[in-house]
């Protein structure tokens, strides 16, 4: 026989489902621009060895041209637990059969509320980067950041100058190309694909510029094909913006596939519930655990916007 005590147990795997849904029912924009990593230890610790350099000449029947990799900066994940829970009373499901069921928006506002602070706290990665040091020690978009951890007399520059405009990008590219080397100081080659990450005030400045028949030169009366189109993602991220404690004329050049920002999971976004029978309460709670930041700098390029 089914009791109204039990009715928690019945509907706690929809009440996963409206929550879950919840989460995903916007699109989330940090799975564009993060790596995601799944990982159950209390810690997750990354660091690093650097290739090996420039080969250097060598003399017949000599040893020699030995040179060893030169470790990293540090970073360690520490995955901390975020959660919300709510209760309804024996007496409100008493004299109220559908009380549970009309307790629906609470549940799916827990996901929007999971989805909002991992969207918040992943963004914050980029829009703190100008304030924010990341393993190395300098701000994550900076203007020296040494050449690794033995090296610290040659310097390379992340920090954008400049709002989003055609010419900025021109120069941001230049830029890119000086300064995003490796610690043995060889070039890496731009991955393909690189994102353009930037809050929705710059959706016009933006679409503009990477159009197919962009007016890649304003004010003539050219208009060429657009080299820009294709050769960047535009990714627009809401909690970019100032409403979110961001900024909206910062931008960012992100090169995700070289894995330079992370998030990483101890548990994933889910759902339970129980019954405290002492105080005659069914309580639903929603809980993860994850943390999120920037491993190194490179593959990471930003402008304030000013």
């Amino acid at each position: 026989m089914i009791t109204r005590d039990q009715v928690p147990s019945l509907y706690s795997p929809i009440y996963d489902e409206f929550m879950l849904s919840a989460f995903a029912e916007e699109s989330q924009i940090n799975p564009q621009v993060f790596q995601s990593i799944d990982d159950s230890t209390k810690e997750y610790k990354v660091n690093s060895l650097s290739g090996l350099g420039v080969w250097t000449s060598a003399e017949e029947a000599e040893d020699g041209n030995y040179e060893d990799p030169v470790e990293g900066y540090p970073k360690t994940f520490t995955q901390a637990k975020f959660r919300k829970r709510f209760g309804v009373s024996f007496e409100a499901v008493d004299q109220d059969e559908y009380a549970l069921l009309k307790k629906e928006e609470d549940v799916v506002a827990m996901g929007r509320g999971a989805r909002g602070k991992v969207e918040l706290d992943t963004a914050s990665v980029l829009s703190d980067g100008f304030a924010a040091t990341c393993p190395d020690g300098q701000l994550l978009f900076d203007t020296d950041h040494d050449k690794n951890s033995e090296e610290t007399s040659t310097h390379y520059d992340n920090l954008l100058s400049g709002a989003f405009s055609h010419d900025n990008l021109e120069a941001a590219e230049t830029q890119i190309s000086n300064n995003l080397i490796d610690p043995t100081g060889l070039p890496i080659d731009p991955p393909a694909g690189a994102l353009i990450v930037f809050p929705p005030a710059l959706r016009g400045a933006v679409a503009r510029v990477l159009s197919d028949r962009a007016l890649e030169q304003p004010g003539t009366a050219l208009r060429n094909i657009n080299r820009f189109a294709g050769q960047y993602t535009p990714v627009e991220w809401r909690y970019l913006a100032t409403k979110f404690g961001g900024s909206d004329t910062a931008w960012f050049i992100i090169f995700k596939s070289l894995n330079m920002l992370k998030i990483v999971w101890s548990v994933h976004p889910h759902f339970t519930s129980w019954i405290d029978w002492a105080k005659e309460i069914y309580y639903f709670s929603g809980r993860m655990l994850y943390d999120c930041g920037a491993t190194d700098w490179r593959g990471c390029f930003g402008s304030t916007g000013a």
